[in-house]
This record gives C-alpha cells, structure tokens and sequence, in this order.
C-alpha cells in the first residue's frame, strides 16, 4: 500500500520535449549492466537516454525527478507468441496448405480488453501471428500493448512468418503425412526467397503472393509452431541451416531439447512454452524444458518463453519464467532477461525493446519486486514513456 500511494503521487504525464528521471530500490536493465541497486533511469521522448546507479547519473538541467521508492523497474515484458492482439476470427488461414500472402496487421484490434490485462502483466510488445493449422499461415505483426489506433500500436509489419511444422497441420484437409509437408514448406519459402531476391536487384515483376518475403530472413524472422524432435530438427536444418530465414522455435517440447547443440550452433532461438515440463519415461523424472535446452545448448542458448495467449492469459507470461527456472532453468535473472532481451532478440527487434539501453523504446514496467516471484504484481507500466497502466489510478487488472 505505501508503494501505491508513493506512485500514485508521483503519477504525472511526461511533456513533449521533457526529461524524467525515474528512481528505484533496483533497476534492471537486462543489458551489460545487468541489475543496478539503488538505480536511475533517464527518459526523454519516449526513448532510453541513460540507465544506471543513481549517485552516478547526473540529473539534467530542467528535468523531472520521480523516486519510485522500493520498487523493481525492469524493460517491459515481450511476448513472442500471441493470439489475442487482433480478432483473428476475421483472418482464415486454413484455405490452403501454404498461405503466405496472409497477414494479421488487417485484423489487429487496439485497446482491446485483453491487451489492456496484458500490460497490467508487464507485457508492452507482442507478435500477433496467426494460426497453426496449416504448414504457412502469413505474416504476423509486432504490436504495442497500448495505443488507440492501428498506427499507433504497430511496431513492425511483418513481423515474422508463421510456420507450423507438424501437429496441427497433419489435421490438414485429408490428412497430410510429414513428407508432404516438409515439402510444401521448402517449396513455398525457397519460392518466395528466390523471388524476394530478383525483386530486390531488379529482375522480377511484383507478386502480391510473395510481397512480404522482401525482408524475410533480413529483418524479419521465422516463428516455427514446432515441439517434437523429428519436427524441432526439420525446423533447425531446413529453415536455419539450409535456407537461412532466421527461424525461432515455438513450443520445442518433449525431448525436442536434446537437439540444444544444433540450435546453438545454426543461431535458433527458443522461445518456450506454454508447456513447462514433460515425463521422461526413459528414467522416470521430470524434465523442465528451458533447463534442457539450456543444459544441452549451454551457454550460446537463446531461450526466452511464451504464453501462446489466450492458451494461457498474455498477463501471465512472467509466470512462464518463474516455471522455468523452477524447473532448472538458471537464476530469476535468467528468466527475466528471457522476457525481454532473449525475446527481442529472437524477433530481431534489439534495436526497439527488450532492454533499458539508450535509444530503445522506453518501455518499461513497475513491480512490488521480483517479477518471477508470484507474490509480486506490476504497479505501473510506461510504453515509450508514457504512463499506460497504474494500479492505484485504473484499479487492479491483475
């Protein structure tokens, strides 16, 4: 409650033009800086200028003061796998077996009550993709958790290829066995990838089709529906190592982990979840899947998590983490650089969110304290620097 009442006192929207400097009991930066006690962050028109201790931050001429008091600052959340940004009823992504002239940007539903859950979770940047029944589905797009218009929510469009490789997709029409659809999956990005390619160097007519490939594998990167070994090692070999898109892997579950050196090795991030652990019958324990992933990748691993909202409420991606780490998968401060440095980094978005670096957005988020442990809840949220979720203003969401 003294938090609250703190941070209600201190809640004044920043001006166009105007410095704040927010302080806190710990900021985390998910940067080299890793966590700062007692620390600062400095915010100007919506961007990071600086981050650090605050005895070390001067604080510039004109500027505003906000002491936070005993409360975590951390980067906003990022959620790598989300359903609920856009009313997806109105996109049907099940016509053919491959549909990568689709895109979710049509259908992205600002302000909606479940983005609105989603940064009283800490979550300010989501992927909107669409769904896994089929082999190619189209393109996502990177919102905003806030904002009124389409314009003001979009981040990136496209923001990645959705893929499915197996599961879902073998449901397909009659039934597809996993040899036409590794296939039809080839044939239709090294179609759209040759393309993209002439287009570029001027030796190609625009196809509507294939319109979205320009940055595929450059800028925008490949989120693979993909869980089992079989599957997961298809994901890594033809679409990291032989075509070269820049694929992250949904899911990755069951023994999927073992494959951990191959990811590495091709440059495959792993963004987890919903599913935390599995039985291994082999000696009958459970396996959390992070920490296989992480055990067998080591160090080079890229493993962040996901909620595949609404399969689990985007409000509770932190819990994600928390699971993990539970289960093996390092220290809270693993899983939170997971939420948001590890995330940003399989989006290709490093240089928008994800960390409190200079130049990024200033998104940023308010916590009671530790975000992996349950007992702990956002008290504010603040997406590129305007204040867009208070607890004591708005009411506890979550």
């Amino acid at each position: 409650m003294i938090a609250l009442a703190l941070l209600a006192a201190a809640a004044v929207a920043p001006q166009d033009g105007e410095t704040v400097v927010y302080r806190a009991a710990k900021v985390y930066t998910a940067d080299v800086a890793g966590m700062i006690n007692h620390g600062a962050l400095v915010v100007r028109d919506g961007k990071v200028v600086a981050a650090g201790p605050a005895r070390a931050i001067a604080v510039p001429s004109g500027a505003r003061v906000e002491d936070l008091g005993m409360v975590w600052l951390v980067p906003g959340l990022v959620e790598p796998h989300c359903h609920i940004a856009g009313s997806l009823g109105d996109l049907n992504d099940g016509v053919f077996l491959a549909n990568p002239e689709l895109s979710t940007h049509a259908v992205v539903e600002p302000n909606n009550p479940y983005l609105r859950d989603a940064r009283a979770g800490g979550v300010t940047t989501a992927l909107l993709i669409p769904g896994s029944g089929n082999n190619v589905s189209g393109f996502g797009t990177l919102v905003k958790t806030a904002g009124d218009t389409v314009d003001e929510v979009v981040v990136r469009a496209p923001g990645s290829l959705k893929v499915a490789q197996a599961g879902n997709p073998e449901r397909y029409s009659w039934g597809v066995g996993r040899a036409l659809m590794n296939w039809n999956t080839r044939d239709t990005l090294t179609k759209g990838k040759t393309w993209a390619e002439a287009f570029r160097a001027g030796d190609a007519e625009f196809a509507p089709r294939y319109e979205n490939f320009q940055e595929l594998g450059r800028t925008v990167p490949i989120s693979v529906h993909t869980q089992i070994y079989q599957v997961v090692l298809m994901t890594i070999t033809m679409l990291g190592r032989d075509l070269k898109l820049k694929p992250f892997i949904d899911h990755g579950e069951f023994e999927a982990w073992t494959l951990g050196p191959l990811a590495v090795e091709y440059g495959v991030p792993l963004m987890l979840g919903p599913r935390s652990i599995h039985f291994d019958r082999r000696d009958s324990h459970i396996q959390g899947l992070a920490a296989g992933w992480r055990d067998s990748g080591g160090a080079g691993a890229v493993v962040g998590y996901n909620t595949d909202s609404p399969v689990l409420p985007e409000e509770e991606l932190s819990y994600q983490a928390a699971l993990g780490v539970r289960y093996g998968a390092g220290t809270n401060e693993d899983g939170l650089k997971g939420l948001t440095a590890n995330a940003s980094k399989a989006l290709l978005i490093e240089d928008l969110a994800g960390r409190l670096a200079p130049g990024l957005d200033a998104d940023f988020v308010a916590w009671t304290g530790d975000p992996l442990d349950p007992r702990n809840h956002v008290l504010k949220t603040w997406i590129r620097g305007e204040l867009v979720y208070d607890a004591a203003r708005d009411g506890r969401r979550y």
